[in-house]
């Protein structure tokens, strides 16, 4: 990789955005940059919270594994934000694991560094307060809408906000459809069958991972629908929580790390 501005990318990450060029010069000392080619792990669920992280592009999910060949992803991390904090201010370790989804770029921040920022820097400590607090509102609507729709409603509720952030009816799933499928906490094999059955209703029509909404109105109205609910080979596959991460994904493996000072 050619050589990073350093200056540049924290001073353009939300978080760092308004610190002093002190400030600045004394974080270029403690950030660590990481790479990860995809499908490694940042680090795993147990593992010590010494440090937070901020992605600067890549993909990067967060996920509770379990021994059953399965896991439940918890959140999405997208450039700009920052995650493994809460765990630093709470003295815990993490309670999941972190895995690249795409080549990733990120910039690590022990907790010491942090917490002495952190003093120096009001506007820095409510910054995170309030990404810390969007994600928590995050967390409670994504339960609200698991707790209180079916698989069908939570497919379409999904569609509609990617139609809606791409600005199309002509939409592309950036994510694999597993991936979808664990965040709308059903198994893949459910999610396709929902697919499958909105595009006999020739409401959507599926072209590998290109969707087209034929009418957003009529989709948003089968949802919303008495009429719609949980099909019987639907019921029971509600996705389990985790799976297990193999040994080749440890951090050591495909993680490449420089510090700046």
């Amino acid at each position: 990789m050619s050589k990073i501005n350093l200056d540049g990318l924290l001073s353009n990450q939300a978080l760092f955005r308004h610190i002093s060029p002190f400030e600045l010069e004394s974080l270029k000392k403690e950030v660590v940059k990481m790479e990860l080619d995809k499908g490694l792990s940042l680090f795993q669920k147990g593992d010590t919270a010494d440090a937070c992280f901020i992605l600067v592009y890549g993909l990067v999910k967060l996920a509770i594994p379990s021994s059953n060949g399965s896991d439940k992803i918890v959140e999405l991390i997208r450039p700009g934000q920052c995650f493994g904090e809460a765990m630093l201010f709470l003295d815990e370790p993490y309670p999941f694991y972190a895995e690249s989804l795409e080549p990733s770029l990120l910039l690590r921040l022990p907790r010491n560094a942090l917490f002495k920022l952190l003093d120096q820097s009001p506007t820095i400590a409510r910054q995170m307060m309030t990404g810390l607090s969007y994600r928590l509102l995050g967390f409670i609507r994504s339960v609200e809408r698991q707790s209180s729709h079916n698989a069908m409603q939570r497919v379409v509720d999904y569609l509609v906000q990617v139609a809606i952030t791409q600005d199309s009816n002509d939409i592309r799933l950036e994510l694999k459809k597993n991936v979808v499928a664990s965040l709308l906490n059903l198994t893949p094999e459910t999610f396709s069958r929902m697919l499958h059955h909105l595009s006999e209703l020739n409401l959507i029509r599926v072209s590998a991972s290109r969707i087209y909404i034929h009418c957003m109105t009529a989709l948003k109205a089968y949802a919303s629908t008495s009429a719609v609910q949980e099909t019987p080979t639907a019921k029971s596959n509600v996705r389990p929580l985790t799976r297990r991460i193999t040994p080749e994904l440890h951090v050591e493996q495909g993680v490449r790390t420089s510090s700046f000072g």
